[in-house]
């Protein structure tokens, strides 16, 4: 089938998470197609992973793309068919078709038609739009110990205007971290009709929380990263009687930058609240709150860059040179993706990715013009 018939069969397989299977079969078969040698890797419950290798000159360069879409948020208010692909003015709409479905489909046309020997192995994943247990699950076998170099076509969610000339030229050399933090507020229990004897903890608990929005503009910087953010996302407390609630729960989430670490940033939000109980803000009566890494069965993502110098970045950016005839551009990824654990495990990895907006909304589109560009680029940089 041709491009355009290729993506409007992968948008209209469901494939919202967790329900990847029926993609990931249909993937399998076309990879096949195409001479790869391909397995299934199954994880959790029902959940898969598809695996696939061809060639033997070199040491393979990986193809990335995750097979999950976010649910339908909105189409029931526009009356259109999340899973039919539709074109309007050069963009094609549909669940999935920019995050990453015409990413998926520029890579089986990529590899389609390439005529030489050149190893390569590509992974289509599930979870990426949950926890990343499916690239997780990739790491921790031997799938990728010989990988030379990555690229992946995840959306370029980047600083500035992604749609540019329309032209597909952004190569995205990093990406910000991303770690959760508990923090434990005490408060002095007592009954509330004399709530003058008591310390509300959620009232406690409200201070953090303007306090860690607070912090963001003096969070540390990197000069391609940009800057780290945090907010918080839950607030959680309750009294069950008729008493001072003495206890609550922040979630916090925080983007992180070079050279930080899930703990190096732990210390800094657990240092601002020891100052605020230091300063008298907060009521210290011997048990000051405490900030612990929210504890999860996947890592957290931590940020990462390579080096514009790189021999397969330099390839790439010739070969978009010369089949588009633009100078390539180099941006940072402002959140995390599979691509973080990619580069955790070792790997050099770069995000080429079609031009598109609207991703998670009803109005998620993809240009038509780019995502035939990105499969073009790199068939041709497959084939060099």
């Amino acid at each position: 089938m041709d491009s355009l018939e290729l993506l409007r069969k992968l948008v209209s397989i469901n494939s919202v998470f967790p329900n990847e299977r029926e993609l990931a079969e249909f993937l399998v078969g076309e990879l096949e197609r195409c001479g790869f040698d391909v397995s299934l890797q199954k994880f959790g419950d029902g959940r898969v992973n598809v695996l696939a290798s061809r060639g033997s000159r070199g040491k393979p360069i990986l193809l990335y793309a995750h097979m999950d879409t976010v649910p339908a948020y909105g189409y029931e208010q526009t009356g259109r068919n999340p899973l039919v692909l539709e074109e309007k003015e050069g963009r094609l709409y549909g669940l999935g078709a920019y995050d990453m479905k015409a990413g998926i489909a520029a890579i089986l046309k990529a590899v389609e038609n390439t005529s030489n020997d050149r190893a390569i192995k590509i992974m289509f994943v599930s979870d990426e739009e949950a926890d990343s247990q499916g690239c997780y699950e990739v790491t921790k076998t031997d799938f990728l110990k010989d990988v030379e170099f990555a690229i992946s076509t995840e959306i370029a969610d980047i600083r500035g205007n992604r749609e540019m000339d329309g032209r597909t030229r952004t190569l995205v050399m990093g990406r910000r971290g991303r770690v959760q933090y508990e923090i434990e507020v005490h408060g002095k229990s007592y009954h509330a009709a004399r709530i003058e004897n008591g310390v509300s903890a959620i009232t406690e608990a409200s201070k953090i929380a303007i306090e860690i929005e607070r912090m963001n503009p003096e969070l540390p910087k990197h000069p391609q990263l940009s800057q780290g953010n945090q907010f918080v996302r839950r607030i959680f407390s309750e009294s069950v009687s008729l008493s001072v609630p003495d206890k609550a729960i922040l979630l916090v989430d925080r983007h992180l930058v070079l050279p930080e670490t899930a703990e190096s940033a732990r210390v800094e939000i657990e240092r601002r609240i020891n100052q605020m109980y230091d300063d008298g803000r907060l009521l210290d009566f011997g048990r000051r709150a405490t900030v612990r890494i929210k504890p999860r069965e996947v890592p957290y993502l931590m940020p990462y860059e390579i080096p514009q110098d790189n021999i397969y970045v330099q390839r790439l950016a010739l070969t978009i040179k010369d089949q588009l005839g633009i100078d390539a551009r180099y941006d940072y990824g402002m959140s995390v993706a599979d691509d973080n654990f990619l580069a955790m495990s070792g790997l050099s990895v770069l995000v080429y990715g079609p031009v598109g907006s609207g991703e998670h909304s009803a109005n998620e589109w993809v240009s038509k013009k780019s995502y035939f560009e990105i499969s073009d680029v790199l068939r041709k940089f497959v084939e060099g």
